[in-house]
C-alpha cells in the first residue's frame, strides 16, 4: 500500500464526508442513540439553569455534564441539527487523540501505515450513531482518550512529569462524570503509578487529585440524594432488584469473554500456529473448561431482550438457543488462557490482567452492551495492552495485517446495517413509546 499524505488525506476525508451523509440520513445502525436522543432533548436545562444542575435528580444516563453541554449548545446555535452537527465535529476528535497517542508510544513516520489505523473507528457504528445523534458515550470517549494520550505521555519520559499525571486524572475525571463507569480505569493507572513511583510525593498528591475530583459525585450523592445505581440495581420488565448471583456472574463472565474475543481476533489469526496448538494445551485448559462448560450449562441464564455481545445474538438468531455460545464460550476462555496463562508472572502480564478485569467490571449491572467496548477495545489493545500479541501487531503493522483489521472492522459494520433493516420497526415501537411515555420529564428537573 502506497502511503503519501496525499492518499492520506483523501481517505480521512472520504471517511469524514461517510460521516456526513449518515448525518443526513439519518444513521443509526448502532441502534438505540435515536431514542436516546429523544429522551436528551427532554432532559436539557432549559430554564433556572443553575438550579437545575444542582438539583438534578435523573436516576439514569445521561449524566448531568452531558446535559449542561447539551444545552450550552443548544444555546450558542440555536437549532438542534446545529447542535448535533458541533458533537459530530467533537467526535472527530476521538480517531484524532488515537492518532496522536499512537505516535507518542510508536514514533512512527509519517509515510508509516500506522498513521492509518485511526480509519477503523470511522466503521464503528456505535462511534458513527453517537457522533449523529449527540450520544455521551463519544464525549466520553474524547475525555478518555485524551486521559490516555497524557498517561502515555508520563509513559514516554523519563522523569514521570507530575503534569502529565495531573491531567491524566483530570480527563479521566471528567470522562467519568459523563459516563461514571470509566472511573474503574483508575484502578489500573493507579497501579501502574505505584510500579513506577512507589510511595513518593507524586503518588501522594496523585490520590490527593483524586480525592478532589470525587467532591461533585460526593455532593450529588450525599446532598442531592441521586441513587446513580438505582438504574443498575432495578432493571428488567418488573424493575426487580438485581441479586449478585452465581448465574449473574456467569452471565457476565462469560459475554464479556465472548466480546473481548470477537475484537481480538483479527490481533489472534496471525499467531494461530504459533499460539493456538492442541500442543500448547496444559492440564489447566481442559480442567477450566470442563468447570466452565458446567457453570454455563446450569447457570448461564441471560434472559434479557437486549444486550448480550454478538455470540450470543448469533446464536439465538440461528439456533434459537445458547449452544453456539456456548462453543465461543469455551473458545473464547481458552484462548486468553493461552495468551495471558503462561507468562503470568511477569510485570507486565500483571498490569494487562489488571486491565482485563477493569472490562470486565465495566459492566457490573449485569446487562452487556456491545457499545461498552467499541470502539473503545480499540484504545485498549493498540495503546495499553503489553501482551506481545496486541503490542506486536501493533508496533509491527503490515499491510497484511491492516488490512486484515479493516475488512474486519467493515464486516462488523455492514452486519450492523443489516441488522439495523430487521429491526426499523422495533426501534420506531421504541421511539413512539418515548413520545408518548416521557411527555413531563422536564418537568421535574427544572
Amino acid at each position: 500500500m502506497n502511503i503519501n499524505s496525499r492518499n492520506i488525506s483523501i481517505i480521512y476525508l472520504f471517511l469524514y464526508i461517510s460521516l456526513l451523509l449518515g448525518f443526513y440520513f439519518n444513521e443509526d445502525f448502532a441502534l438505540g442513540y435515536k431514542s436516546d436522543y429523544l429522551i436528551y432533548r427532554k432532559l436539557l436545562f432549559e430554564k433556572d439553569f443553575l438550579h437545575s444542575f444542582l438539583n438534578f435528580k435523573f436516576t439514569g444516563i445521561p449524566a448531568p455534564i452531558h446535559l449542561v453541554l447539551l444545552s450550552f449548545l443548544e444555546k450558542i446555535s440555536f437549532n438542534e441539527i446545529f447542535t448535533r452537527l458541533i458533537v459530530l465535529h467533537l467526535s472527530l476528535l476521538i480517531p484524532f487523540f488515537l492518532y496522536l497517542s499512537l505516535k507518542v508510544k510508536y514514533k512512527f513516520e509519517a509515510n508509516d501505515i500506522k498513521i492509518l489505523l485511526p480509519t477503523i473507528i470511522f466503521f464503528s457504528p456505535y462511534f458513527r450513531s453517537a457522533s449523529i445523534w449527540a450520544g455521551n458515550e463519544n464525549i466520553a470517549l474524547i475525555f478518555l482518550s485524551i486521559s490516555l494520550y497524557f498517561f502515555l505521555k508520563y509513559e514516554k519520559t523519563e522523569k514521570k512529569k507530575l503534569s502529565f499525571i495531573i491531567l491524566n486524572t483530570l480527563f479521566l475525571a471528567l470522562a467519568a462524570y459523563i459516563r461514571p463507569y470509566y472511573s474503574l480505569f483508575g484502578i489500573y493507572f493507579f497501579i501502574r503509578y505505584y510500579f513506577d513511583l512507589n510511595i513518593s510525593y507524586k503518588l501522594l498528591f496523585y490520590i490527593f487529585i483524586n480525592i478532589l475530583l470525587s467532591f461533585p459525585a460526593i455532593y450529588y450523592i450525599l446532598v442531592v440524594n441521586v441513587d446513580f445505581l438505582g438504574p443498575f440495581l432495578f432493571m428488567g420488565e418488573n424493575n426487580v432488584l438485581l441479586d449478585f448471583t452465581l448465574s449473574a456472574f456467569v452471565n457476565q463472565f462469560s459475554i464479556i469473554f465472548t466480546i473481548l474475543f470477537f475484537y481480538s481476533i483479527p490481533f489472534m489469526l496471525l499467531n494461530i500456529r504459533q499460539n493456538f496448538q492442541i500442543s500448547n494445551f496444559k492440564v489447566e485448559n481442559y480442567v477450566f473448561s470442563i468447570i466452565f462448560l458446567f457453570l454455563l450449562i446450569f447457570y448461564f441464564d441471560y434472559n434479557f431482550p437486549y444486550g448480550g455481545g454478538i455470540f450470543f445474538k448469533l446464536s439465538n438468531l440461528i439456533f434459537e438457543n445458547n449452544y453456539l455460545f456456548y462453543i465461543f464460550s469455551l473458545i473464547s476462555l481458552n484462548a486468553f488462557i493461552l495468551i495471558f496463562y503462561s507468562s503470568i508472572k511477569g510485570k507486565d502480564t500483571i498490569f494487562d490482567l489488571v486491565l482485563l478485569l477493569t472490562l470486565f467490571l465495566l459492566e457490573i449491572d449485569g446487562v452487556i452492551y456491545h457499545e461498552t467496548y467499541d470502539p473503545l477495545l480499540y484504545f485498549i489493545f493498540f495503546l495499553l495492552m503489553k501482551n506481545k500479541i496486541y503490542l506486536n501487531f501493533t508496533k509491527k503493522l503490515t499491510n497484511k495485517k491492516f488490512i486484515l483489521l479493516i475488512f474486519f472492522s467493515i464486516s462488523f459494520f455492514a452486519l450492523s446495517f443489516v441488522n439495523s433493516i430487521f429491526n426499523q420497526a422495533e426501534m420506531q415501537r421504541q421511539i413512539n413509546f418515548i413520545l408518548q411515555n416521557y411527555p413531563n420529564i422536564t418537568s421535574s428537573n427544572h
